[in-house]
């Protein structure tokens, strides 16, 4: 196994031998080589809009169809009409200035940020999601491959946050399950138990 060359910092080699063996883990997913290398991962979350008891509205998000029960005794769950479901593409690239992967996020149907927050940060990332940098962790750009807006966690950080959990070498085909578990977990981008189960 090849040890990645300067990590936390991976060269666009490293970035496709490192997608190329995570891939198969994650349902749902594809490995796009392009003009630049991308793993997509797509997730179909069940959501209902949540308006609670000061008439403020969030959407909550579910792999299982929402309980009243699992929300707060006064909040109220309006279900959309077309099945409380929202596509939400994960798409990972290289920053080539950073040298890090950096997720992209689209949603279909297209959500505002504050609706998107909610619907893929797990509760428990939520306040150091919104505390990092200016406007927080997660932001807006546009898509390097499309153009088209996404949401994206911004890579200032991650460099120092993989450094900051390396317990010895880390070797490429590693790597992206160390990101995924950093960065991914806190967009809701995980590799389940069952995947890992199912590439043994």
């Amino acid at each position: 196994m090849d040890e990645v060359s300067a990590f936390p910092f991976l060269t666009a080699d490293e970035f496709i031998k490192a997608c190329a063996h995570v891939q198969p883990l994650l349902s749902d997913s594809a490995l796009l080589a392009d003009d630049s290398a991308c793993l997509r991962v797509t997730r179909r979350l069940a959501a209902a809009l949540v308006v609670n008891a000061d008439g403020q509205e969030h959407v909550d998000s579910h792999l299982e169809t929402p309980t009243p029960e699992d929300h707060d005794e006064e909040a109220i769950i309006k279900y959309s009409q077309n099945g409380s479901f929202v596509t939400v593409h994960y798409d990972i690239l290289l920053s080539p200035s950073y040298r890090v992967p950096v997720v992209y996020m689209t949603a279909s149907p297209p959500l505002p940020v504050s609706l998107f927050f909610d619907l893929v940060v797990p509760h428990h990332f939520r306040d150091a999601m919104r505390e990092t940098g200016v406007m927080g962790a997660l932001s807006m750009t546009d898509h390097p491959l499309t153009g088209m807006p996404a949401y994206f966690v911004h890579p200032c950080r991650t460099a120092d946050t993989m450094c900051a959990t390396k317990s010895g070498d880390i070797h490429v085909q590693d790597y992206m399950l160390l990101w995924l578990g950093i960065v991914g977990a806190s967009v809701g981008l995980n590799v389940s138990s069952a995947d890992l189960r199912r590439a043994d």
